[in-house]
């Protein structure tokens, strides 16, 4: 038997060698999740005695292909960002994204704090969007790994198999402070930090008051501040009245469009360029969706290694604009939305620039009717159509209201991108074929397994 599937099913024996002992347990991670604070929109986010596991060596893999596809992307931006047929024909940009990108900014970093998210397949895992503008859940993993470490039965597992975590919350700021000493001239040892994203029914406010807690045990003070609340004064952003050298920017570009008016000092202080703000407004570049139809058309291929080509090849699925046009699959001319049409079950329909699952439909999820409706929907809008994953479901020993039961699960493994390298990950998982936070899924820490 392979080494991660054994390690999984003792993991599961020793939940099911004593029940009453299991029951004791999972209440006690609903109990740690209420004192930590680990809760989204009021509910916990785990109810699984089992964390997620990785090898040390399927971590490299990830860790490698990250590296390369980190740096196909960023040849992507810089490559056709000026060209005629540029990267905004592709992404789909609006003139207010392209104006917000366009402010000068000392910043080199296209995005500093990005999340490639990916689906575990039968042999490996392929990613299916960049989250390149404001990658949520870093200080809610980091937290649930402490809960788990005082678990009982993970007390048990752990004598018979070691294993590391790597905290995504711990590399967010420790690359916030290289970007800041590096590539803005800081000047402050222990920089002032403001979260700052729309407060009111914020369902992440959690992980908010848990990200600023970590800074202020580690010496940085940190406010947590709406963008409308903000003040600028001779160039730097203050929040609650305090001044800010670092602003960690949660709030996506989209929501502060909407509220632009309302507070113009968030601008007027990105533009002043005192105070370090990250990710930067050209983060977007990398976020639309639309951004791999770069990396899979096959017009576009020449500015890549053969590294490069070659994780892409494994690890990026098919993906194009929606629209009326012709194109290649799989090496065949087809008209894209005739073929789309055609074939359901090889595609799934997402908005170029959304979260949370909003208006994903998965051609083999639903009826031929359902399909048309939402193609001819999708045709109106700012749509991508990809490839279909095929997802491989991985067994947790979960309690139900008949008993404990081995439950299949779709696992979504979300490794964090601070620069080149990979700063541990997120993973969620999902009885349904949607594995997002804000559509009910469950999200747990990975630990690594130290073997092959």
């Amino acid at each position: 038997m392979d080494k991660l599937p054994a390690a999984i099913s003792a993991y599961h024996q020793k939940i099911a060698e004593n029940l009453q002992s299991a029951d004791h347990d999972l209440a006690m991670l609903l109990d740690l999740q209420e004192q930590y604070k680990t809760s989204f929109g009021g509910r916990p986010l785990s109810s699984s005695l089992r964390p997620a596991f990785i090898t040390e060596t399927r971590y490299d893999e990830v860790q490698t292909a990250v590296y390369l596809l980190r740096s196909a992307l960023l040849k992507v931006v810089k490559t056709y960002t000026n060209t005629h047929k540029g990267i905004h024909e592709v992404l789909r940009l609006q003139d207010w994204e392209i104006e917000l990108a366009a402010i000068p900014c000392k910043v080199i970093s296209i995005s500093a704090l990005s999340r490639m998210d990916s689906f575990i397949t039968a042999d490996g895992f392929k990613f299916v969007e960049l989250n390149a503008e404001s990658p949520a859940g870093i200080a809610y993993h980091h937290e649930l790994a402490k809960i788990y470490r005082q678990l009982p039965v993970f007390q048990k597992f752990a004598k018979d198999f070691p294993m590391r975590y790597v905290s995504p919350l711990e590399h967010t700021i420790s690359a916030m402070l290289r970007v800041y000493h590096e590539q803005w001239d800081g000047q402050e040892e222990r920089p002032t930090f403001a979260i700052v994203d729309i407060l009111q029914g914020q369902p992440t406010l959690n992980e908010f008051a848990l990200t600023k807690a970590y800074l202020e045990r580690m010496g940085f003070p940190c406010e947590i501040a709406d963008p409308r609340s903000l003040e600028c004064k001779d160039g730097w952003i203050y929040a609650n009245g305090k001044k800010i050298d670092i602003l960690y920017r949660r709030l996506l570009m989209n929501e502060y469009q909407e509220i632009a008016d309302d507070c113009k000092p968030y601008l007027e202080g990105y533009k002043a360029g005192k105070t370090c703000y990250l990710n930067t407004f050209r983060s977007k570049l990398l976020h639309k969706k639309s951004i791999f139809e770069f990396l899979t058309d096959e017009q576009y291929a020449g500015v890549f290694t053969d590294g490069e080509k070659e994780a892409i090849r494994k690890h990026i699925p098919w993906t194009r604009i929606l629209r009326e046009r012709k194109t290649e699959f799989r090496g065949l001319k087809v008209d894209l939305v005739e073929f789309v049409r055609n074939n359901p079950k090889l595609f799934v329909l997402k908005p170029n620039d959304e979260y949370g699952g909003k208006g994903v439909t998965l051609g083999f999820d639903v009826t031929p009717s359902e399909w048309e409706t939402a193609l001819e929907e999708a045709l109106k809008s700012d749509f991508v159509v990809q490839e279909i994953v095929d997802i491989h479901r991985e067994p947790f020993l979960v309690k139900a209201d008949n008993g404990w039961a081995e439950v299949p699960f779709v696992v979504d493994f979300d490794p964090y991108v601070m620069g080149p390298l990979m700063g541990g990950c997120l993973t969620r998982i999902s009885t349904s074929n949607l594995a997002n936070v804000t559509s009910g899924a469950g999200t747990l820490p990975t630990f690594i397994l130290r073997f092959s």
